[in-house]
């Protein structure tokens, strides 16, 4: 199998789990539930699943780099990932001190971004590197 068709999948569950644990840390909100090793399973799960899309998306870039260069918003997409597996892993460390509202905070604005960081990859891969047919 070839490297670079392991992106796709990393990326996706980069966005699932933190979806997931936005979902679940509003819901402990909303029943005011303490947090618990559920919920700190899941933050370090998602962590680890930015940290994994950020470096499937370093190791998929080396072999088409000369034709993603030529992509205007390459470089955008690629300084995002790079500061959002910073920022989920402050995330991560903001959990670990059980600092409630920065927590949900970061969360939402990380979603957020995610969100942006899989529309410009969307349209690198659909938009410049795919051409559908009709």
């Amino acid at each position: 199998m070839e490297v670079i068709k392991l992106h796709p999948p990393t990326v996706h569950f980069a966005i699932a789990f933190p979806v997931l644990l936005l979902f679940i840390d509003v819901y402990y909100r909303i029943t005011k539930r303490e947090l618990d090793r559920m919920h700190a399973l899941l933050t370090y799960l998602t962590v680890l699943s930015v940290a994994l899309g950020t470096l499937s998306g370093i190791i998929a870039h080396e072999p088409i780099e000369e034709l993603l260069e030529k992509i205007p918003i390459f470089e955008t997409h690629e300084k995002l990932g790079l500061f959002l597996a910073v920022f989920f892993l402050l995330i991560g460390v903001v959990r670990f001190f059980r600092l409630r509202n920065i927590f949900t905070l970061m969360l939402i604005v990380g979603v957020l971004l995610l969100f942006l960081q899989g529309n410009l990859g969307g349209s690198i891969v659909y938009d410049h590197l795919v051409k559908l047919k009709p």
